[in-house]
């Protein structure tokens, strides 16, 4: 493109993505264009003097605008408001032009201009239409709609100029004077007030849509990570106290909550269980207490020496039982499913004991039918063989005291809602197996079974007495140990430095430490 094109004024259509561009050309060659004073789709842009550089290959038509200005430059000229062009008001400088003329027309003597005639050097000196200002600036690239607009105030405001009331003007005769009625400084207000509100709220919501600021999401937390809130309340306080207050605020104690200590804690002692002996592996509850494993004889001598103190095995047994009917009522939905309204869907619980029923494994599982059954739960317990039932035990016979069956036979136990097993063997008969298998729906819940499990029987859940044993095996299922209320001192006997790990639990799980 020639040299001498720039300045003139140019008409670019781009793609319906960038649309339409008018401006006069700042700079060209082959491969863009440069415009500024542009115009986009019609509208001024907001910023005056920015230029706009097209590509090439985005534009596909370009006309060059014939220009009405005798000079064309490029010096860029800022408008206050470009959007929407506004007709300036001349209507003050009238005034006071007229003002002039009228108190020169009253001092002359005997010398008198006809009035008509003095308002025509005002109209003359504003004959020139301030939209021909703005149309010798931007030429002809201003839109039709915003000619349309120009034209129309212009035409409302001559009809505002020659709008004016005429009173008789006594001492001229009876002349009429034409005054303007519509300028007094009052209505001026006004409407300068409407016109900076009308300002300020295209400048709050006149935002155009394809703006690109519009696009730009507000960074909230970043803005919010700039303001110290803490720091801002101090400097407050700070001004608004006096000296001797500011003192005596700084030597005032820390004021605590509800829940928080205010003694200093000491640091936590997670292992509070240790024993000279060594341990296959540790637990940890779910409070990061450390549980060690000991090995069985160590387990038994303490159980003596408790035993031998007062603590019978009855007892033992008796607390062991408790644990387990807690756990058992916990597994079968405890209060959401032991409601008077759930008759209907009462659980019932079996229990298998592969013992006569004067072993301790039995005896335990008697105790622990007589506690679920006191909580109003149907259970069934079976032993080994009747045959062998010659002498009973104290424990069968309050279990059959609240009105349950004690079975001989696997083939007359009923399907369950939970299955406990009270056995010290991993061997099981082949009756008592197949059974488990085929009631696998109900979850089994053993008590102190083998380190190494029981074969063929699906263990879930195992509860241990004192502390765990040595080699548990995971077919044990998830552990928990139960509290049987052995006290400290017989730990200490047996060479353990022993802390309860309980708290407010009977029952509490563990989980091998990593």
């Amino acid at each position: 493109m020639e040299d001498s094109w720039v300045g003139k004024a140019v008409s670019i259509q781009c793609s319906d993505k960038l649309g339409v561009f008018q401006g006069t050309i700042k700079d060209a060659n082959s491969s863009q264009i440069t415009i500024v004073r542009a115009f986009r789709n019609g509208v001024p842009l907001r910023k005056q003097d920015a230029e706009v550089t097209l590509s090439a290959a985005d534009i596909i038509k370009l006309e060059l605008i014939p220009t009405y200005n005798a000079q064309s430059t490029l010096n860029t000229t800022v408008i206050n408001k470009p959007t929407p062009i506004k007709q300036p008001n001349f209507g003050a400088a009238r005034e006071s032009a007229l003002s002039n003329k009228m108190s020169n027309m009253k001092l002359s003597n005997g010398q008198r201009k006809s009035p008509t005639s003095d308002v025509k050097t005002p109209k003359q000196s504003t004959s020139k239409s301030p939209s021909s200002n703005v149309t010798k600036f931007f030429g002809n690239m201003i839109p039709s709609k915003v000619e349309a607009k120009m034209a129309a105030s212009s035409s409302h405001q001559e009809t505002n100029r020659n709008a004016v009331s005429k009173p008789i003007d006594i001492a001229n005769g009876g002349r009429s004077v034409p005054v303007p009625i519509n300028n007094t400084p009052l209505k001026q207000e006004k409407k300068k007030a409407r016109r900076e509100q009308r300002f300020n709220r295209n400048q709050t919501f006149g935002t155009p849509v394809d703006d690109p600021t519009m696009e730009v999401e507000f960074d909230f937390e970043g803005n919010l990570a700039l303001f110290d809130k803490r720091a801002v309340w101090d400097e407050i306080e700070a001004r608004q106290k006096p000296d001797l207050l500011r003192g005596a605020a700084s030597a005032q104690k820390k004021r605590y909550r509800h829940d928080e200590n205010v003694l200093v804690s000491e640091p936590t002692q997670y292992r509070q269980i240790e024993t000279m002996f060594q341990s296959s592996h540790d637990y940890v509850t779910d409070e990061g207490l450390i549980i060690p494993a000991i090995p069985l004889s160590l387990r038994s001598k303490i159980q003596q020496l408790a035993e031998d103190h007062g603590l019978t095995w009855k007892r033992q047994c008796d607390m062991l039982a408790r644990g387990t009917a807690e756990m058992a009522i916990s597994l079968l939905g405890g209060a959401r499913r032991l409601t008077p309204n759930n008759q209907h869907q009462w659980p019932t619980v079996v229990i298998i004991s592969d013992k006569p029923h004067n072993a301790k494994v039995s005896e335990v599982g008697a105790a622990t039918g007589r506690q679920l059954a006191s909580h109003g739960l149907k259970v069934m317990f079976h032993i080994k063989g009747q045959e062998i039932c010659e002498k009973e035990a104290s424990e069968l016979d309050l279990f059959r005291a609240t009105g349950n069956s004690v079975v001989w036979s696997v083939n007359d136990l009923p399907s369950s809602d939970l299955v406990i097993l009270s056995v010290n063997s991993n061997n099981l008969s082949p009756s008592i197996k197949k059974w488990i298998v085929e009631n696998s729906r109900a979850p089994v819940l053993a008590i102190d079974p083998p380190p190494n499990g029981v074969t063929e029987a699906s263990i879930k859940f195992s509860i241990l007495p004192v502390l765990p044993l040595n080699n548990i095996s995971a077919s044990c299922g998830k552990l928990y140990l139960c509290n049987i209320g052995i006290p400290d001192k017989f730990f200490r006997d047996a060479g353990i430095k022993y802390k309860s790990p309980f708290g407010h639990k009977f029952v509490i799980p563990i989980h091998m430490k990593d």
